[in-house]
């Protein structure tokens, strides 16, 4: 039976999973993230006796252009005033406003990739989009927080607590007007701790990712004269294959992963499509990591254009396209130069140590996995990536998504026993300090 995530937080997880905080980004239409941030700061604030310390939708002003993918500038200027309005940021605190080093930070997003998936809670497991990636462990996060204020609440006299609940995280928008904008803000602490699923350790570093498509600007025509159109499914398909097969093992090599993803051209039978898009994903755990991949992939392209001009120019349907290949073919980075997360704190490390947390081993770097943590990192703090569940085995992003309520008990009770033994080692450590002055 759940001690910490009792039948309130499921209550609250339920409602959050059936409002739609798909990213605008997905389906270039608002979202109801604003409402989804109200009943969660609601229930904070009622409960658990926090402040409302910011809520409000990002300035594009206030942006780094250098920095903002470029899908988000296209779908910004397609939606217009909305797109910004509908995906506000929301930051919660306890205890009065501290310094850095007197704060703790937890971060979670609510916003969701697309699929809408049926939301039910059976047999200990809610399913839902959202349920693991990230409201889930959003609501977790509450459930611990109000364990330590139960049992320990003097903690509140050594530190504060701040939640981060952002938008832009997913979609591709890499946390640029949600995370990054909040850190530049300062809304951090010493430990800024980022819930997301990390499979039974927490992670110091991750990989950042960078988005390549290629557009093919081509001519239609008829299915009765195919040899008359550019044909954008014949190129867009070469490309993906040879591009996977030449460049999936020295993007590896260079400490790398590629995504093959979305390719489009049509539904119709009966034509020839001359325009197109292909999608294309890389990850990478360094900014030289992330040259070596631009510079792998832009030579790739060059070189495959020219290879299937060769290759089809003596076949008569594809002929047209082969002669024009290079004209027609465009690629354009949709993001890259992005930072990385990779920090390390020995204090820190230890304290995390001492609560039985497994810091992610340097041996096995590629379970990181991409999120906008790395806006957090400085020098002065330490930056973790750390919650309950697993990416791959809760099946985020795809059907069927879903968290158990033996995981969000178990979150919940590493948050609870985060705060009563950080706020008793400031206590004591302010003790020390004390001792050694009248010494």
């Amino acid at each position: 039976m759940s001690t910490l995530f009792t039948e309130e937080y499921s209550t609250l997880l339920m409602r959050l999973l059936q409002i739609n905080t798909i990213s605008p980004l997905e389906l270039k239409q608002p979202s109801e993230i604003a409402q989804a941030q109200e009943e969660y700061a609601k229930f904070a604030v009622e409960r658990l006796g926090c402040e409302i310390v910011f809520h409000s939708p990002p300035e594009p002003l206030e942006l780094e252009a250098d920095m903002l993918p470029l899908s988000v500038s296209e779908c910004a200027t397609e939606m217009g005033p909305v797109f910004w309005e509908s995906q506000p940021n929301l930051v919660l605190r306890w205890g009065p406003e501290r310094p850095v080093e007197e704060t703790l930070m937890f971060n979670f997003h609510m916003d969701t990739v697309d699929g809408v998936l049926p939301v039910s809670y059976k047999d200990g497991r809610f399913t839902g989009r959202g349920a693991v990636d990230m409201k889930g462990p959003g609501v977790a996060l509450l459930a611990g927080i109000a364990g330590a204020l139960r049992d320990h609440p003097t903690w509140l006299d050594e530190f504060s607590l701040l939640i981060q609940c952002v938008s832009g995280e997913e979609g591709g928008a890499m946390g640029v007007y949600g995370t990054k904008l909040l850190a530049d803000q300062g809304w951090l602490g010493s430990l800024n701790l980022f819930a997301e699923p990390s499979d039974g350790v927490f992670f110091d570093q991750s990989t950042t990712s960078m988005t390549a498509r290629i557009d093919i600007h081509g001519q239609d025509s008829t299915d009765d004269a195919p040899q008359a159109g550019h044909n954008a499914t014949l190129l867009l398909s070469y490309l993906a294959e040879h591009m996977l097969a030449r460049l999936a093992g020295p993007i590896e090599g260079a400490g790398g992963k590629m995504c093959l993803a979305g390719i489009h051209t049509g539904m119709m039978h009966n034509k020839v499509y001359g325009t197109g898009r292909l999608l294309i994903n890389f990850a990478y755990h360094s900014i030289e990591g992330g040259r070596r991949i631009r510079q792998l992939v832009e030579e790739a392209v060059h070189q495959l254009l020219k290879q299937f001009a060769i290759e089809f120019s003596g076949i008569a349907p594809a002929r047209y396209t082969a002669e024009a290949a290079e004209d027609i073919c465009e690629l354009t980075w949709v993001k890259q130069g992005l930072p990385v997360l990779n920090n390390r704190h020995p204090e820190w490390e230890a304290f995390l140590d001492g609560l039985g947390w497994l810091r992610n081993p340097d041996g096995m770097i590629g379970q990181a996995f991409t999120c906008d943590a790395m806006w957090a990192q400085h020098s002065v703090n330490y930056t973790i990536v750390y919650g309950p569940g697993s990416l791959g085995n809760n099946l985020a992003h795809a059907e069927g998504e879903f968290v158990t309520l033996d995981d969000l008990e178990r979150y919940a009770s590493e948050i609870r026993k985060l705060l009563i033994t950080y706020g008793t080692h400031r206590r004591n450590m302010n003790r020390l300090d004390v001792v050694k002055e009248y010494e």
